[in-house]
């Protein structure tokens, strides 16, 4: 976990998507999934409901939230 995986995974939350925090970071929508997916795989915890087409984060990812 590095302050990228955190400041990607705080804007896609406070965005409400991947794409939209792509934009905001200046880089692509696949990185953005790419750090996301590193971050989980480093807690070991699921952080977005990937049902919908929106962010939205699960318990453990508003947990996060807190601390990011």
């Amino acid at each position: 976990m590095n302050f990228k995986h955190l400041e990607t995974f705080y804007w896609a939350v406070k965005l409400g998507s991947f794409s939209a925090a792509a934009q905001r970071l200046n880089a692509t929508q696949s990185t953005i999934s790419m750090r996301i997916i590193e971050l989980e795989r480093d807690l070991g915890v699921e952080l977005f409901d990937r049902t919908m087409r929106v962010a939205r984060p699960t318990a453990k990812g508003r947990e996060l939230l807190y601390y990011a």
